[in-house]
């Protein structure tokens, strides 16, 4: 049996819309840009992560990665619909009625035109990710 010893986990999102997804992490949701690194051709290949290599741009969510993949001819965004796979990822912040408001004036879309109860909201990234708001 597999041990984990971390205390977070990282997530990559292969991006159908890097600068809309930078734009959406970054700017929309603050997370600051902790690293960029260039995985070259060979080494995407030989580890079975792109057709060919990629730059990957890594912003910090505590003790968390979120590692977004900008790469040449990317993949189409994946469909909202409920779906196998990673199909959301939740983020806990101080304020979901403001953040709403905002993002809906910046364009963003939501599952749901109401937070649920004020406390919940789920909006849905350039690359058809949804994004759960909880405030605590």
């Amino acid at each position: 049996m597999a041990r984990v010893t971390g205390s977070a986990v990282d997530i990559a999102i292969v991006c159908s819309d890097f600068e809309g997804s930078l734009r959406f992490y970054r700017d929309l949701l603050g997370l600051p840009v902790f690293k960029e690194v260039e995985i070259p051709g060979e080494v995407a290949l030989q580890l079975g992560l792109a057709p060919r290599g990629f730059r990957q741009v890594r912003l910090k969510a505590g003790n968390t990665l979120i590692k977004l993949m900008d790469i040449t001819d990317p993949p189409g965004a994946i469909d909202a619909a409920f779906s196998a796979g990673v199909r959301w990822i939740t983020f806990f912040v101080d304020d979901v009625p403001a953040i709403y408001r905002d993002w809906k004036a910046k364009g963003v879309s939501f599952l749901s035109d109401l937070p649920d109860a004020g406390t919940i909201i789920c909006a849905v990234d350039p690359n058809g990710v949804i994004v759960e708001l909880i405030q605590q």
